[in-house]
């Protein structure tokens, strides 16, 4: 069974954490969910206030690292000492991604050199000016590694990392009770078509050992 750890930090945004969250909770298969942090509990922008289950020091061993984002939480995290040197993080044998200015976090650990990535809108000029080559699109991938850009993006990062752990039909799994009655052939177009127009390079995928140590590949 596959370990995903979601990274969160005081300020976070709310719906970036609790959609994400939400999303990869609905399985009770082939993964299992961690929420990480530097604390027993971090707080919300909207002062919700969340249990983690582990230091950020354990996404090291996970096998799909993800970050939330907040606008003021993410510049708090990257003068963090703690925070930012716990982790080690692998993208040749972990799949890693964010949402929002959670890319901000990528950039600095040294994840984003020489590929692709996205955020929000309102976070663009920063991240430019953190020399990321930054796209104007939803879901950007490159690799192991995937930015998503605006909160109701992670419908298409949490697809994505389905495809890549699973398939399409477990993508389509996780998805089915958020879709709006009615409109299930639109999404389904919407989200396979953003996460096939995000795989800007599918050529430094690297093969996979669940922490249950059966043998599995990350699918393309």
């Amino acid at each position: 069974m596959y370990q995903i750890s979601i990274v969160i930090f005081d300020e976070f945004t709310d719906i970036d954490f609790f959609l994400m969250r939400d999303i990869l909770g609905r399985t009770r298969t082939d993964w299992k969910v961690r929420v990480l942090g530097t604390k027993s509990t971090h707080t919300s922008t909207l002062g919700m206030t969340v249990k983690t289950d582990g230091h950020v020091s354990e996404a090291n061993a996970s096998d799909v690292v993800l970050f939330v984002s907040g606008y003021k939480g993410v510049p708090a995290a990257l003068e963090d000492e703690e925070f930012m040197s716990s982790f080690k993080l692998n993208p040749q044998k972990q799949l890693i991604g964010s949402v929002c200015a959670g890319s901000f976090i990528l950039s600095r650990l040294g994840l984003l050199k020489g590929i692709k990535a996205t955020t929000h809108p309102d976070a663009k000029p920063g991240l430019v000016a953190m020399g990321v080559d930054v796209q104007d699109k939803a879901l950007v991938v490159g690799g192991n590694i995937a930015t998503a850009g605006g909160c109701l993006s992670a419908l298409y990062l949490t697809g994505w990392l389905a495809e890549r752990l699973c398939d399409e039909s477990k993508r389509r799994e996780i998805h089915r009770q958020l879709v709006p009655a009615g409109q299930a052939h639109i999404f389904e177009e919407l989200i396979k078509s953003s996460i096939e127009a995000a795989k800007v390079s599918e050529s430094h995928n690297t093969m996979l050992q669940p922490a249950s140590g059966r043998d599995a590949a990350f699918r393309g």
